[in-house]
C-alpha cells in the first residue's frame, strides 16, 4: 500500500520550514535549530490543512445550510446588532462563504460556535 503524506503547514513560532522523512516531521528554525514536530503540532496542521480544503459554498447554499440547522434569523440578527457595517456588507453581499473568512470567524465566535459546528454547516452547505 503506497501511503502520500500530504504538505502540512505548522503555525509554530520562528519556524521556517519543514521536512517529513521516516515517518516524522522535522520542524526547523531561524536560528538552525531543529527538532521533531510533537503530536500536538501535528494534530493542528492536519485540521488546519483539512479546514483549508474546505471549498467555498455560494450564498444560496449557506443560507439554506443555515436555515435547515435553525440558525438562519439568529445569525441575521446578530448581524443587523452588531453594529460592524462592514460585517453587514460581508454578509448581505457576499456571493460566497468561505470557510476561513476573518468575518466568519468573528461571527463564529460571537456565537458561541465552535470550528466544529462551522465545519458542519458548511458541509451540510457544500451538500446542497
Amino acid at each position: 500500500m503506497l501511503i502520500i503524506q500530504q504538505a502540512l503547514h505548522f503555525v509554530v513560532p520562528k519556524c521556517i520550514g519543514t521536512s517529513y522523512q521516516s515517518g516524522e516531521y522535522r520542524l526547523d528554525f531561524q536560528d538552525s535549530a531543529s527538532r521533531l514536530a510533537t503530536q500536538e503540532e501535528i494534530d493542528a496542521a492536519t485540521i488546519k490543512a483539512a479546514r483549508d480544503a474546505i471549498q467555498p459554498v455560494t450564498r444560496k447554499q449557506m443560507l439554506i445550510a443555515l436555515h435547515r440547522a435553525g440558525l438562519l434569523d439568529m445569525i441575521k440578527q446578530a448581524v443587523k446588532d452588531s453594529g460592524d457595517i462592514e460585517l453587514q456588507i460581508a454578509f448581505d453581499e457576499a456571493l460566497t462563504f468561505e470557510r476561513n473568512d476573518p468575518f466568519l470567524a468573528a461571527m463564529a465566535a460571537a456565537l458561541g460556535k465552535s470550528d466544529a459546528e462551522v465545519d458542519g454547516i458548511f458541509a451540510l452547505a457544500a451538500s446542497i
